[in-house]
């Protein structure tokens, strides 16, 4: 009878110590641990990207490309020698002084309109900087073939050289002169300036300005100190010798500005 009941209590023991070890995962049948949850928001695949693109972005408008170097300007070295006069004229500049009646011509084979030199001729000599603020003269320009008792050339190099030569200046092929009733205006100075005055159009009021103040009687002048405007009679065309360039002999239109004399 003993022998039997502990047949029943092995049996029992066995039953128990299974079912443990079903509880704790130690069977080899241990189910395979739940999948990692997807990223929220994963990165598109090449294949995602392709079937689904994504909406462009607006182009950025194009910022211009600087220029390494200005655009090449060809300066004639040499015209024809002979000149096309404007056959236009214009309202008198300024209302007080002698008036100075005007011409204007433009060497063939320069490639300037000799109308369009007449006008940027006028706009600088009827500025109210120019020399008509000192109320001692004002300008007409002229058709050609009108008395006038002042001609202003616009020339090539080589014939700058020819004219002025024979007034008794030496211009080299660079810079331009006045003689007698003549303003001289070298086209390299007109077309190329120099690199003290950044806007060409300033340097052409100065050169233009200069060579009249030649004819209205004025002399060279030089930098009077470091800083201040050059005067419109200083050799501008060589250098600013400290001072500031200036394309008026009236900058404020009132007050004339002067240095020392240039020596001759």
């Amino acid at each position: 009878m003993a022998g039997r009941w502990w047949m029943v209590v092995a049996a029992v023991c066995v039953l128990l110590l299974g079912s443990s070890l079903v509880w704790y995962g130690l069977s080899s049948s241990s189910p395979a641990p739940p999948p990692l949850a997807a990223p929220s928001d994963p990165a598109p695949s090449a294949t995602s990207a392709a079937a689904s693109p994504a909406a462009p972005s607006p182009a950025a408008s194009p910022s211009p490309t600087p220029s390494l170097s200005p655009t090449p300007v060809t300066v004639p070295a040499r015209g024809t020698g002979r000149f096309q006069f404007s056959a236009t004229g214009g309202d008198r500049a300024g209302t007080a002084g002698h008036l100075v009646r005007y011409v204007v011509a433009a060497e063939e084979g320069s490639g300037v309109d000799p109308e369009v030199f007449a006008a940027a001729v006028h706009e600088t000599l009827s500025d109210p900087r120019s020399w008509i603020a000192s109320g001692r003269w004002s300008f007409q320009r002229v058709p050609s073939g009108s008395p006038s008792e002042l001609t202003v050339h616009l020339a090539t190099p080589s014939t700058t050289d020819t004219m002025c030569a024979r007034r008794g200046v030496r211009t080299q092929g660079e810079v331009s002169c006045r003689g007698g009733r003549d303003v001289i205006i070298n086209l390299k100075r007109w077309l190329l300036g120099v690199a003290w005055y950044p806007q060409l159009s300033d340097y052409r009021d100065m050169v233009m300005n200069h060579e009249v103040g030649h004819f209205l009687g004025n002399g060279h002048a030089i930098c009077p100190r470091k800083g201040a405007p050059a005067p419109v009679m200083a050799r501008q065309t060589f250098g600013l010798e400290g001072c500031v360039a200036n394309p008026w002999p009236y900058p404020d239109g009132r007050t004339f500005v002067t240095g020392p004399r240039a020596p001759r």
